[in-house]
């Protein structure tokens, strides 16, 4: 029963480490993190926000949020160490130094304009809202106008928030708004449902020569309805085909593996909280997921990314747990077995030990030839009944028979030295 018990220990103990000790994920060494977003209200903003609000609700961190005008002031941010973490466009150009953690979500390129604008081409020679200095927007939007055949020359151009240029284009001082942003973006929403403003259809195959010339950049579409402006009514009428990018949860190279690794591990494993708190989120995966990216993922997180595609034996970690803890259970009982027949065995070879030395006494203690003839013939018949067990294996073949035999041997000599005197 002792080693029934030892065993079936081991095979527990064996599973715990196969599929607990898998899961086993230390506490970040860094106690506080920066995290670089965007503007005031916008989606960088928000989804920075939720972050913040996941991580140090269940975690006992500090996230600090920094707003920025965008992608490229995050990227300087992060490069020259200002910042743990960014938020930034994975068409937006970065150094050495920047390395991404995580998929987001889509970005696409809005062009807001007055009612009553039908073509791109009517924007040639007037004023354009860019998006900030620092942001994203620009680059997106210029291979956009560039590549419907809108030269840069022949546009002014305004960099500025959002809500500035939303608030120039109800003024009168700028002709459209180029805004790289999530879809549902709240801003965009409050200016159409005051009415007066739409999106601009940009043509219906934009996307097809730019994704050549810009890896980094994809199709996408701005669904019809997108933006409801009031009760049963919602913007653009019919979907807009348009550039998208992806939103990439990026950081610095220097930042220790171990670090990453469990913000990439949290997140993943925190996805619906994420989700929850923010619904683009919905969207985030894993950079490895993408064809193409701008930024080298950083080790740490590569290192997360890759335990959860599984090698074989992290796969079937729950299945040779449990292999391991049948065995080991089986392996314990069969032991046991095994036990409790050599236990029965031995009580087979204890019968003839005590019908032996029974006979042994007799014979010390004196008899006549006749029964000393009876006892080498009972002596002779036990030789060959437990010689002939021991073979159907009905007897245990340890060190017990052979001290038997030995007993059994001295016995024989015994009742023939008796027969010997009683002749002479």
């Amino acid at each position: 029963m002792k080693t029934f018990k030892i065993s079936s220990i081991v095979g527990i103990f064996t599973a715990v480490i196969v599929l607990g000790g898998y899961y086993l994920i230390d506490t970040p060494s860094k106690k506080k993190w920066i995290i670089s977003g965007g503007e005031p209200n916008s989606k960088y903003n928000e989804v920075a926000l939720s972050f913040k609000k996941i991580i140090e609700k269940k975690n006992d961190l500090e996230i600090e949020i920094q707003n920025s005008s965008g992608s490229k002031e995050n990227l300087t941010r992060v490069s020259n160490g200002m910042a743990d973490l960014c938020l930034v466009q994975n068409d937006i150009e970065g150094d050495e130094k920047i390395r991404s953690i995580s998929t987001l979500y889509e970005e696409v390129l809005h062009v807001i304009v007055k009612e009553g604008t039908e073509s791109i081409s009517e924007l040639s020679g007037c004023t354009i809202s860019i998006g900030p200095k620092g942001g994203g927007t620009e680059n997106l939007a210029m291979v956009t106008l560039e590549q419907l055949g809108i030269k840069r020359k022949d546009i002014s151009f305004r960099k500025e928030s959002l809500k500035s240029g939303l608030n120039a284009l109800k003024d009168g001082k700028t002709n459209a708004v180029c805004a790289v942003t999530g879809i549902g973006n709240l801003s965009i929403k409050q200016f159409l449902e005051e009415g007066g403003h739409q999106l601009l259809f940009l043509g219906k195959d934009i996307s097809e020569n730019i994704k050549y010339s810009y890896p980094y950049i994809h199709s996408a579409v701005i669904p019809s309805g997108a933006y409801p402006v009031a009760p049963g009514k919602g913007l653009p009428e019919n979907k807009i085909p348009t550039i998208g990018t992806r939103v990439v949860l990026a950081c610095q190279n220097n930042l220790s593996n171990d670090d990453i690794f469990w913000l990439t591990h949290f997140i993943t494993e925190n996805k619906a909280s994420l989700v929850r708190s923010h619904p683009l989120l919905a969207q985030m995966g894993s950079p490895k997921d993408l064809n193409q990216i701008q930024f080298p993922i950083h080790e740490g997180a590569e290192l997360h990314y890759d335990r959860n595609e599984p090698s074989f034996f992290q796969e079937w970690s729950e299945t040779i747990g449990l292999i391991l803890s049948i065995l080991a259970i089986a392996w314990g009982a069969t032991t046991t077995i095994r036990q409790i027949i050599l236990m029965r065995l031995k009580d087979s070879l204890d019968n003839y030990f005590e019908k032996v030395d029974a006979i042994t006494s007799e014979l010390i203690d004196s008899v006549d030839e006749k029964r000393a003839k009876e006892i080498a013939k009972e002596l002779h018949d036990i030789r060959r009944e437990t010689t002939k067990k021991l073979i159907a294996e009905e007897l245990a073949t340890d060190d017990s028979f052979v001290i038997f035999q030995r007993q059994l041997h001295t016995a024989q000599q015994l009742v023939n030295e008796t027969l010997r005197k009683r002749k002479i």
